[in-house]
């Protein structure tokens, strides 16, 4: 029997009782509508396979691009192996939505916890529709008419350091950037959420750097407050699946001195919704 605890008002929930390994069609329906209600969801024990965790996430969909900046699984292409060696600097301790700075960010993601430290590197979730509903009635009216760009931010640091201006303007070339509303809506739902990140938010569309500078710094702080957020702190094997549309992650890089690597698989599309569109 699938078990459901919800973890805060704002969002996530553990679930047990599931093996993610061999789950029928009706329990990956549940997980799905799971998902699309407290948008993260944590199984324990999970201890999937590479070949069976990008088998789970077709299930969910199709599955996404490797990301530009990381190595994949040699097992299966579609798991990227996220691995932090002792001394490494990770790059992911900020808010942020994963590839918004493409045309299509994936729907959906899958993390599962491989190699930990001894304490630290939890993994923290905002749910961008408490973020807007916690905002001003006449604030969010203003910005409903306003988009912002995002492009790869701080995945600049590794083509520079190899190349130097030319290697990292050939990135941001390669990548590219998108356009996205302020408020989006998601497709799912309907709801209206915060769609900008400190991560890769750069620049609101048709103001001055002074005016776009300040709203953006205003959204970054309600991200920050904590009455939006659920924390993680993991154990190997433990899964998470989260919904990239309305929610941000951040991944606390408190772990100096140790490892930390993890496996994620990236649904693209949403087929579900598809086929309903």
């Amino acid at each position: 029997m699938m078990e459901m605890m919800r973890a805060t008002r704002a969002l996530g929930a553990f679930v047990r009782g599931v093996g993610l390994g061999d789950v029928d069609d009706a329990g990956v329906d549940a997980l799905y509508q799971a998902l699309i209600e407290h948008q993260v969801l944590f199984l324990p024990g999970q201890y999937l396979e590479p070949a069976d965790q990008a088998a789970f996430g077709r299930r969910f969909g199709e599955l996404g691009q490797r990301h530009h900046s990381y190595v994949t699984h040699p097992d299966s292409e579609d798991v990227v192996v996220l691995d932090w060696q002792p001394g490494d600097r990770p790059d992911a301790a900020e808010w942020h939505s994963d590839m918004t700075f493409t045309q299509e960010p994936p729907f959906a993601s899958i993390l599962q916890a491989m190699l930990l430290p001894p304490v630290g590197g939890d993994t923290l979730w905002a749910s961008m529709y408490s973020v807007h509903d916690s905002l001003d009635s006449g604030f969010r009216r203003d910005l409903e008419t306003l988009s912002a760009t995002h492009d790869p931010g701080a995945f600049r640091n590794g083509p520079f350091a190899s190349g130097g201006t030319e290697s990292m303007n050939e990135m941001l070339s390669n990548v590219g950037s998108a356009v996205w509303p302020i408020i989006s809506h998601h497709p799912v739902t309907g709801r209206p959420y915060i769609n900008v990140s400190e991560s890769n938010t750069r620049w609101i569309i048709g103001v001055g750097a002074p005016e776009s500078h300040r709203i953006l710094s205003m959204l970054f702080a309600s991200t920050n407050r904590p009455d939006h957020h659920v924390r993680l702190r993991w154990e190997p094997g433990t899964v998470a699946i989260w919904d990239n549309r309305a929610t941000q992650h951040y991944a606390v890089s408190d772990y100096a001195g140790h490892r930390r690597m993890m496996h994620r698989v990236a649904v693209a599309r949403d087929t579900r919704l598809t086929s309903v569109s």
